[in-house]
């Protein structure tokens, strides 16, 4: 069953919460829209050079441009930020280094942090092949201690996704994907299929391919590199595309949890697929029609969706004369199974804009297109003019975008298909939905509390300087949304600081002082610092100011005050709170009640934000709070004593309430409760007192004045919630605890000074439950600047190559001598020389390299050894670099051995004919 509008069934979809990435010309996907939307070319390209067919190259032959996509300072990284020190940083792979930065924007850019994260949180990713593996090695005698065991860890691919679970504390699945530029999208896939699953809650996904330092451009007039260093996609004139490096995460949640935790949806996931070419195709590295058109296919049945409303494809569009046709081919043959209509969907590729990032190419196709539904427009795909002379547009559903189009599909939701293909034969699609409308949040409050923290206390400033910046581009950002955001959706860092403002402009000011160095940086000594409650059950006279705020569990903690109450004593409560005059008879009960019902409500309205107290202190009312509070007494029957003390010091008798204490049930403390009468703290796992201790404890006589020393003994943190002080100011020596609430009746001052008291907690270290400070109900994440990172330069040169027969590195460009050896008559295959010196040992030598194997033996054929065509053309053009020969691939096919291609090698440098060496050309 297929569905043409958007009915989403929460349940079997996969929400995109978050992204991040950095592109050639692009240090974020901020930038990186920019650039696609102004119809950017960001790669670097040098002047044109010769063709090599040899070591001299032909004065009026063809020539090529050397091009790259590059990132600005790859090598650049914050390693304390992970916990490297300087030698592991240089030894980590600088893709693992590039991943793991990106894969913590992306966590901020969702307003997720993984250790608050309430299940599983999965990663899945890929790297591609680079030299860092060998360069650390001709580096050794930098790390003595470095074991080759340690070597593998730090640069293997296949640690990548492990390395960055271990680092950013995700227990969920860490799948390392290998699929050459499928790896990214087929990492996205295999995330999807964990959520669905239920091996994790949240899933990392994508790929990074960095090569540090940059990688030589190179040109093989048999690859698949653009001989001018433009990709042009589809067009007549597209002859391949141009090397880039690039990474990109997306951050994953099911749909169903996305909405109801209040994440900002950016894409949904509404179907996805991968399959392989099998066998039935002209080479290993050839496409098929076949198998790209059945992973397409499969991802939108998958999805449940009607081809037809699918109006945009971001292809794989390498640009070369045979893959273009096979694509479109491809994709229109899925298409038509539902649909003729023709020219309906813009087709374009990110390719034209950065070139090919190898294994991080499904990422920037994913995230372009996730972009241009964000912003409901199609970018163009650059280069193009005459379409390729093997597709036949005019007759299919597709349409080169080729300007920057608003997307306004006529019936439906915005839908997109992405695909990334991998040499090899690997097919990836994924279906695209655009987001849903967003729920609203709940209520807003006056003011808002901002918390911000960092590793340092320059990166403090920096976050805080951003934040101001942001909090001025876009002051319409609701202030909650973004105090939400900040309060659940990042990770919390030693240093911290806060603020509390009512309006944008107001907290942008106070975080630019912050950033400045005008207001406190406290840094936390210790995460989950605990919290003494102290009630002095006192507060002056009850009437309409009495209640301080209008917090939901305030409200509902106070209405089970009252309802504990008989009728008539509530009835009384209810007057003399809504009795403004001065001589309205006093009531020693109602006013008690009162105290103790405020006092009360503020210790559960803290409680209930998540500031757990570790230990609790009352005197006079506040003992049998303190008791309720410790479960040593229920609500009702603290309520029972008070009002019978009450009553009996109004009557002039003396308080005692022995016999009321006999008669109802006394707990265990299962909070430590210190005592105002012996100032010694009492615990579930001490000797219980009898009911005449707690009688006199309950009688409201002791003023704790004794107990403070006990108090003070500990380093722990003070809060008052309620108004009062326990025992007197001049008692504390300095160290006087936290009190948010006087005796004002101004609800708004009282909610500022109770938000900065929270704020203060927050920075000392102690923990919040922010879910429950926001009664339960999530806000709206928004998309916030995330951690400034510290980074420093961390780069390993690979050595000066050494040039002649049998040297481990070659010099582009340098002629490669075919003179042998002195010692050539007597050195055999196992050194390295040839019958008679010869091409052998290059040949040798390249063949390990492009194949990363530790040795080859001369008889080895280069194709059982684990080459393709694609491979033997990067063999071929570092053949052409150092020799003065004309050579192609038929060439290898040829003379595949290493003894056969070196003979043929011979045989065309010395002049004779090649058809005595090996087999035909």
């Amino acid at each position: 069953m297929t569905d043409s509008g958007q009915n989403l069934d929460e349940s079997g979809h996969i929400a995109v919460i978050g992204m991040a990435g950095r592109f050639p010309g692009a240090r974020d996907i901020d930038e990186f829209w920019n650039n696609l939307a102004s119809g950017l070319d960001t790669i670097t390209r040098e002047p044109a050079r010769p063709v090599r067919t040899g070591a001299v190259p032909f004065a009026d032959g063809p020539t090529y441009v050397p091009a790259r996509g590059l990132l600005e300072n790859p090598e650049w990284f914050d390693a304390g930020y992970f916990g490297y020190s300087d030698d592991e940083a240089h030894v980590l792979d600088p893709q693992f280094r590039v991943f793991l930065e990106c894969a913590v924007a992306a966590l901020e850019h969702a307003g997720q942090d993984p250790d608050r994260c309430p299940g599983p949180v999965g990663v899945y990713g890929g790297s591609t092949e680079t030299a860092h593996l060998q360069t650390v090695q001709d580096h050794r005698e930098r790390f003595p201690d470095l074991t080759d065991d340690d070597l593998l860890l730090a640069a293997a691919p296949e640690f990548l996704a492990s390395r960055t679970a271990e680092r950013l504390g995700l227990s969920g699945p860490a799948t390392t994907v290998q699929s050459a530029c499928a790896t990214a999208l087929v990492a996205v896939h295999l995330a999807v299929q964990g959520l669905l699953g239920g091996d994790c809650d949240l899933a990392l996904a994508g790929g990074v391919a960095v090569h540090v330092p940059p990688k030589q451009p190179g040109y093989s007039e048999d690859g698949i590199l653009s001989s001018d260093g433009v990709t042009r996609t589809f067009d007549a004139r597209g002859d391949g595309t141009v090397a880039s490096s690039g990474v990109g995460i997306v951050v994953l949640k099911r749909l169903a949890d996305a909405l109801a935790d209040g994440d900002r949806v950016l894409a949904v996931v509404r179907g996805s697929a991968v399959t392989n070419d099998g066998s039935a195709r002209i080479g290993f590295t050839a496409p098929s029609i076949e198998g790209q058109s059945a992973a397409i296919r499969a991802a939108q049945l998958t999805a449940g969706v009607d081809a037809g409303t699918i109006t945009y494809v971001e292809a794989h569009g390498t640009a070369t004369p045979l893959g273009d046709p096979v694509e479109v081919a491809a994709l229109t043959r899925a298409f038509q199974q539902h649909t003729d209509e023709l020219g309906f969907c813009s087709i374009g590729s990110v390719k034209s804009n950065i070139g090919h990032a190898d294994t991080a190419a499904g990422a920037a196709g994913l995230i372009k297109t996730i972009l241009a539904l964000e912003h409901a427009a199609i970018p163009p795909s650059l280069h193009f003019q005459e379409p390729n002379r093997e597709i036949d547009f005019a007759s299919g559903p597709f349409r080169v975008a080729t300007r920057y189009t608003p997307w306004r599909p006529r019936v439906g939701p915005r839908r997109a298909g992405v695909s990334a293909f991998g040499i090899g034969g690997v097919n990836s699609h994924v279906v695209l939905e655009e987001a849903p409308a967003p729920r609203s949040g709940g209520p807003i409050r006056s003011e808002q509390l901002l918390v911000v923290s960092a590793r340092t206390p320059a990166a403090l400033s920096a976050a805080a300087a951003n934040l101001a910046a942001f909090l001025r581009r876009a002051p319409e950002t609701v202030l909650a949304d973004v105090a939400w955001t900040l309060q659940t959706g990042r990770q919390e860092h030693p240093y911290r600081a806060f603020t509390v403002a009512d309006r944008a402009a107001d907290a942008a000011a106070a975080l630019t002082a912050l950033a400045g160095g005008a207001a406190d940086v406290t840094r936390a000594t210790a995460r989950d610092r605990e919290v003494v409650l102290l009630l002095p059950g006192t507060g002056g006279r009850p009437g309409p100011g009495w209640h301080p705020l209008a917090e939901p569990e305030y409200e509902r903690s106070f209405a089970a005050c009252l309802e504990a109450l008989a009728p008539e004593q509530a009835a009384a409560v209810h007057e003399a709170l809504s009795d403004a005059r001065e001589d309205r008879p006093s009531d020693l009960a109602v006013h008690d009640i009162c105290v103790f019902a405020r006092e009360y409500s503020l210790a559960r309205l803290w409680i209930r934000w998540g500031v757990r107290p570790a230990r609790v202190f009352g005197t006079g009312t506040g003992a049998l709070v303190a008791a309720v509070l410790a479960d040593v007494l229920d609500l009702p029957d603290a309520l029972r004593l008070l009002v019978a003390r009450a009553h009996r010091a109004e009557s002039g008798r003396a308080v005692t309430l022995d016999g009321l204490v006999a008669g109802i049930r006394v707990g265990q403390p299962r909070i430590p409760l210190l005592s105002a009468q012996d100032a010694r703290w009492y615990d579930a796992a001490g000797a219980a007192p009898d009911a005449a201790w707690w009688a006199r404890e309950w009688s409201g006589s002791e003023r704790g004045h004794a107990a403070l020393a006990a108090l003070l003994a500990e380093d722990r943190v003070l809060l008052q919630p309620g108004p009062g002080t326990v025992p007197s100011p001049s008692a504390w020596g300095g160290r006087s605890p936290l009190t948010p609430l006087g005796d004002s009746g101004n609800e708004g001052e009282a909610l500022a000074s109770v938000l900065d008291t929270l704020g203060r907690l927050w920075a000392d270290g102690v923990s919040v439950g922010w879910s429950g400070f926001h009664d339960g109900v999530p806000r709206a994440k928004v998309h916030l600047p995330g951690h400034p990172f510290e980074r420093r330069p961390y780069l390993l040169r690979p050595p000066e190559p050494v040039v002649g027969p049998g040297s481990a590195g070659l010099v582009p460009g340098a002629p490669w001598s075919a003179t042998a050896p002195a010692d050539a008559a007597t050195s055999g295959p196992a050194d390295g020389g040839g019958p008679d010196g010869g091409t052998l040992p290059l040949v040798l030598d390249l063949f390990r390299r492009v194949l990363a194997l530790s040795e080859v033996d001369p008889e080895d054929s280069f194709f059982d050894l684990g080459g393709d065509s694609l491979i033997a053309a990067r063999v071929l053009a570092e053949v052409r670099e150092h020799l003065p020969v004309e050579i192609t691939v038929k060439s290898l096919f040829a003379a595949p051995t290493a003894l056969e291609f070196a003979e043929f090698l011979d045989a065309r440098l010395s002049g004779g004919d090649p058809s005595t060496h090996g087999r035909q050309e």
